[in-house]
């Protein structure tokens, strides 16, 4: 059994270590490139719980190691490149229609010309009042 000392000292242990952490901790401060590469380790959580795998299954059928897989649905986001998740998410492509969906959804989106701010504000919120609709239906 754990005593209260030993709690103190692993919370203030953990407190001069933040900053070497490698996962989220604080959202407010993130980059939009650190906030699409959360929502591309999403798909792999949202997948495995659809389908109600174990990482360890998962790994085996996607064939990328379980402690890649660990750190991906844990959002150890800066220990990846925007491109390696997206070399991973394509592996997990190849099993379920949905992710394949979507990257082909970035694939068309890149190629979209720029929009004026104001268009590009209406379609956002197109986008967000579908996703919001559609999301119920994610992975089934």
């Amino acid at each position: 059994m754990t005593t209260n000392a030993e709690l103190i000292k692993r919370v203030a242990k953990a407190k001069k270590e933040s900053s070497k952490l490698t996962h989220i901790t604080a959202k407010k401060d993130l980059s939009t490139e650190d906030k699409f590469k959360i929502g591309l380790c999403r798909h792999f959580i949202q997948f495995a719980i659809a389908k109600k795998m174990k990482l360890k299954d998962l790994a085996e059928m996607t064939e990328i190691p379980v402690t890649r897989l660990s750190e991906i649905t844990n959002y150890k986001i800066k220990k990846f490149t925007v491109d390696q998740l997206l070399k991973n998410l394509s592996i997990l492509a190849e099993h379920d229609a949905a992710v394949k969906a979507y990257l082909s959804f970035l694939v068309e989106a890149i190629e979209l010309p720029l929009l004026k701010i104001s268009e590009t504000k209406k379609l956002k919120k197109k986008i967000q009042d579908v996703s919001n609709s559609n999301n119920q239906f994610k992975y089934a």
